[in-house]
């Protein structure tokens, strides 16, 4: 009842970005399915194991040669042969895995980072929504405004039909872009349900709110912590393939048979003589893999800084242009408007110039919002790129 409670009071009232990204990394399909992929990969550490099983050998009775009973003579020879762990192939074999599962976490970091971009996209996808749905809104009740001065002039006799049509035709346009502007942004909640794993119905910030880009260190980054660990892992993993070059030591124990109610038992040792093939293949294989995995390293890299600069650029860009629209444009554009309401009223603009002034200060409106989504979709791919909010 109380878990019933908590979800109903989450779905009923506004949800806000750090509420969003919290929930969609508590519980997205993608980062549980990864977390338990990397428990496969401590599994890998215990594979070294099997190469000590040990082989066990009986032999029973002399079948065709031996005029004797099988029942008296049941066992002829008995054999048990033990591998010698080779030193240190398990502390090579713990390492590399380590490695890898450290990669994987990485991995898992980077994946988590590309949720939080996704996530904020999706959030501020749906505050723009909510943003043209309040200059629908707007443009709405100007716009009926505008007709219902005109139609109190038309009864009185003062203006034609032609420029009441010319109202009315406006107000059903405001209304049919206002129900427009309401219905993408429910899909827009829609969108942003799939990421937190319930119904989304309203929710809470500004998209004029642009946060600062903070310094990101390339070498921090999970994707080139990833490829680091990967690469000392393979080559933590050469290591193993040269142990595993070494000659194989193992010890046998053989009990055989030696007369008719007696037993002998000896004691030797194997090795293999790696004469001919020392897992070169292997060792080349893995090598290859290395130098192949320190120049993506490099281009990563590259290609992070790139990303970076380029985002500080341009995101700082559109908010000097949303700076400029706010202290300049937008105010003498509200002034614009004002003054051709009242100087329509006062019948000294036609109703053609107000629909043009009132046109002008939507559009702007529209733009100021289209740059402030602008400027959230590239914080949507720093947050991506491994910057932090």
């Amino acid at each position: 009842m109380m878990l019933f409670l908590l979800l109903l009071v989450g779905i009923s009232h506004g949800l806000d970005l750090m509420g969003a990204i919290e929930r969609a990394v508590s519980f997205y399909p993608s980062l549980k399915a990864l977390e338990e992929e990397r428990k496969g990969i401590e599994g890998k550490s215990l594979l070294y194991k099997s190469y000590l099983n040990p082989t066990l050998g009986i032999e029973v009775g002399n079948f065709g040669t031996s005029k004797e009973g099988v029942r008296s003579n049941p066992i002829y020879r008995l054999s048990y042969s033990q591998p010698i762990l080779i030193y240190p192939l398990g502390s090579f074999v713990r390492e590399a895995v380590r490695y890898e599962s450290s990669a994987f976490e990485e991995r898992i970091a980077q994946e988590r980072n590309s949720l939080k971009g996704e996530v904020y996209l999706a959030f501020y996808s749906a505050l723009y929504r909510k943003d043209l749905l309040s200059i629908a809104q707007e443009n709405y009740q100007i716009s009926y405004d505008v007709y219902s001065f005109v139609k109190k002039l038309f009864d009185l006799g003062e203006v034609t039909k032609l420029e009441l049509f010319r109202a009315e035709r406006e107000l059903d346009l405001a209304k049919t872009e206002l129900e427009l502007a309401r219905s993408d942004y429910q899909n827009a909640l829609k969108k942003l349900s799939l990421f937190v794993g319930e119904e989304v119905k309203e929710v809470e910030g500004s998209l004029e709110h642009l946060r600062d880009m903070k310094v990101i260190k390339v070498e921090d980054l999970p994707q080139i912590r990833q490829y680091n660990y990967l690469i000392k892992s393979v080559k933590t993993s050469i290591e193993v393939e040269r142990t595993l070059a070494k000659p194989q030591i193992s010890t046998e124990v053989l009990g055989e048979k030696v007369s008719e109610s007696e037993y002998g038992f000896r004691i030797g040792f194997s090795a293999t003589l790696p004469v001919f093939y020392r897992r070169e293949g292997e060792i080349l294989q893995l090598s290859s893999y290395a130098r192949s995995l320190e120049r993506l390293r490099d281009l990563e890299r590259m290609k992070a800084e790139s990303e970076y600069h380029r985002l500080l650029k341009r995101y700082q860009a559109i908010k000097d242009e949303v700076r400029k629209i706010n202290d300049e444009l937008l105010t003498r554009s509200r002034e614009e408007l004002s003054l051709a309401i009242k100087s329509y009223r006062l019948r000294t603009i036609t109703a053609l110039e107000l629909s043009d002034t009132k046109r002008r200060y939507i559009q702007l409106l529209r733009y100021r919002s289209d740059l402030l989504m602008q400027a959230h979709e590239e914080y949507a791919k720093y947050l991506s790129l491994g910057g932090e909010l």
